[in-house]
């Protein structure tokens, strides 16, 4: 089965809101840059991105981050957009606060790597609310030493008149629902010293995540369509899995889609 991916033919460029640019957020921001230089050079108008984080650098951050010394204490959102912009002369937006606001709404895809259940879910339901029909969520998680990437569509996505074209792609709050309950949220508070960090999350967990959801979206513009949207990642063992588009393999996560119907099917219910 095969997801298309319209915005591989798109004649604008594609708005992508990243939300979180800490570990993972600040590694799939510099994967971003090698993505929009590449669709550039192809023809494509590319990718422009607006970056949310309301956090500023610490001491922490140093090392496992894409920060350095002497970015402590400013904040994480306009120190990584304003050096990609110095380096590439891209016009990406730092917007240092919390996401969603009031006026996000105009990104077709929104990329998270965000640290908490609750912010997923905030940031879920907000995609599902909005009024636009073509909004794609990819969302970046991990633990320790294992990570997973999950491309979902809050709403389907108009899809060729093909049986092997599924128009609506499970997110991460389909496949894995009890990421809302507040009892499984474990906060263990920010961390005071990159060997502190560490104990929490592997030194490279975050970038191999972050290659991870890179590849994906790479495979959707460079090809047109997707025939997995969930990659697993794993340091030890290490190894890595894909998730096939398969609504099958999907209702053992407890999802199963509606099945569309076709353009005869439509026209036939009218007349009744």
């Amino acid at each position: 089965m095969r997801h298309y991916f319209p915005l591989a033919s798109t004649h604008s460029p594609v708005e992508v809101d990243l939300v979180g640019c800490g570990g993972t957020g600040s590694a799939v921001a510099g994967r971003l840059v090698y993505l929009n230089q590449t669709l550039l050079a192809l023809g494509h108008p590319g990718i422009s991105v607006t970056v949310y984080d309301p956090d500023y650098v610490t001491d922490a951050n140093v090392g496992r981050q894409l920060f350095y010394r002497e970015d402590v204490g400013h904040p994480k959102a306009t120190i990584l957009v304003t050096r990609i912009n110095q380096c590439t002369g891209f016009s990406w937006v730092a917007e240092p606060r919390r996401y969603p606001g009031s006026h996000d709404h105009r990104a077709s895809l929104v990329i998270t790597a965000v640290d908490t259940g609750k912010a997923r879910v905030t940031i879920g339901h907000f995609l599902q609310r909005m009024g636009r029909d073509l909004v794609y969520w990819l969302d970046c998680g991990n633990s320790q030493q294992n990570g997973q990437v999950i491309l979902g569509t809050p709403r389907a996505i108009n899809q060729p008149e093909r049986k092997d074209a599924i128009d609506r792609l499970p997110t991460v709050l389909d496949l894995y629902p009890e990421i809302a309950d507040p009892k499984r949220e474990k906060d263990s508070g920010p961390s005071c010293s990159l060997a502190e960090a560490i104990e929490q999350q592997d030194l490279y967990i975050n970038q191999f995540v972050a290659l991870e959801a890179s590849q994906l979206l790479w495979c959707a513009f460079r090809r047109g369509y997707i025939d997995y949207s969930v990659s697993y990642v794993s340091l030890q063992p290490r190894n890595t899995r894909i998730l096939p588009i398969d609504p099958e393999i999907w209702k053992r996560f407890g999802y199963r889609i509606v099945p569309r119907k076709s353009k005869k099917e439509k026209v036939a219910k009218r007349v009744k």
